[in-house]
């Protein structure tokens, strides 16, 4: 059994916080049949040394993770994340090969994957089976460095109420196995199958959290930090609170825009002890999120309010307590409105397969083209 202890070794950031950092998972597409390319170790043994820390292996061999550092403001990860794609798109393309923002491919099946040898990922396949050779999804996680351990446990709770605005602006994933699931994110209930995913619990203190974190050590139910899959957590590795639930996307806008979206609602909400939700509201909003996008409804007290609506008062809230103008963000304010008025991707993309019927046509507009 292990006598780690997590909120022993929990590091905040008292001088740096509400630093951004973003992990982004990528899918690798042959161009001709637009099926998963099995491609990542050779992108691996040909990236440029100064990229070798920020492109990280996943479990498929057609997927890689770009893993920023950790950056000032959105934009400046944002720029990371785009400057990186462009390197490794001009790698991939020697193989005839494209990068996509596929949260889902359309009609990928679990044999066109071939899965890394690794240790972790071999106990995982031993334990999960069939979820794990289904899992075929790619997502977009935003970390926010915390400066304490109370500003932490707040900014978790109250991201446990706001997980739906995030899903609903990041929604990418209508389709699967050949089929419009009729969600906006289908990703999200993929990754619900895991044992430790999903809405998590809601915590009263930090020291709360850790003795949670620290039985799943003990029971030797988790071997890292890393195994936790929550929806939202706070990482006690790098003292930041990760969010999980966004799909993968490559809208250059969209991701600078909801990173700094949820860097100024920790800057504001940490500073507040947030009110314990009960789980089956908290449940409802999200299914409300991941089926209609921003169309959706967000229930609030005894309220029911659209989710687009939300999000403007959302913004209207962080702006009037000078929380964009703090970050130096105030010129972004207005394109935060206009992005919540736009339709959600997966929108889009179902408009597309509506009018060509194609779902190469589908993927082809995923295709990263910076």
């Amino acid at each position: 059994m292990s006598n780690f202890k997590t909120y022993d070794n929990t590091i905040f950031h008292e001088h740096s916080a509400f630093t951004v950092g973003a992990e982004l998972e990528v899918r690798l597409i042959d161009k001709s049949s637009m099926k998963p390319a099995n491609i990542s170790p050779f992108i691996f043994k040909h990236l440029p040394n100064e990229l070798k820390e920020n492109v990280h292996k996943e479990l498929l061999q057609s997927m890689i993770e770009i893993v920023t550092p950790v950056c000032s403001t959105a934009k400046e990860a944002q720029t990371f994340i785009m400057t990186t794609l462009h390197k490794v798109k001009e790698i991939a393309n020697q193989k005839d090969v494209e990068l996509a923002a596929l949260a889902t491919h359309p009609f990928e099946k679990k044999e066109d994957n071939s899965f890394f040898e690794d240790p972790r990922y071999d106990e995982f396949a031993k334990e999960l089976g069939i979820v794990l050779k289904n899992f075929l999804i790619s997502g977009l996680h935003i970390h926010i460095a915390m400066p304490n351990e109370v500003a932490a446990i707040n900014a978790y709770n109250h991201s446990i109420h706001f997980l739906p605005l995030f899903i609903a602006l990041s929604a990418n994933s209508p389709f699967t196995l050949s089929e419009d699931t009729r969600l906006q994110s289908y990703r999200s209930k993929i990754f619900e199958r895991l044992p430790r995913a999903g809405i998590p619990e809601y915590f009263e203190t930090y020291k709360d959290y850790c003795k949670l974190t620290d039985l799943l050590f003990k029971t030797n139910t988790i071997k890292t930090v890393k195994d936790v899959w929550w929806d939202v957590r706070i990482h006690q590795k790098f003292g930041t609170i990760e969010l999980r639930v966004c799909d993968a996307f490559y809208d250059e806008q969209r991701t600078e825009l909801i990173i700094l979206l949820y860097q100024a609602m920790l800057k504001y909400y940490s500073q507040f002890k947030a009110k314990r939700e009960l789980y089956q509201i908290s449940k409802q909003n999200k299914w409300n999120g991941v089926r209609h996008g921003l169309d959706g409804n967000f229930i609030e007290g005894d309220r029911v309010i659209n989710i687009r609506d939300r999000l403007h008062t959302l913004v209207d809230t962080l702006d009037k307590e000078g929380i964009f103008k703090e970050l130096k963000e105030q010129n972004r304010v207005e394109a935060l409105h206009s992005l919540i008025n736009k339709p959600s991707i997966a929108r889009k993309l179902r408009a597309i397969y509506q009018e060509s019927g194609s779902l190469k046509d589908v993927i082809n507009e995923e295709i990263f083209k910076w």
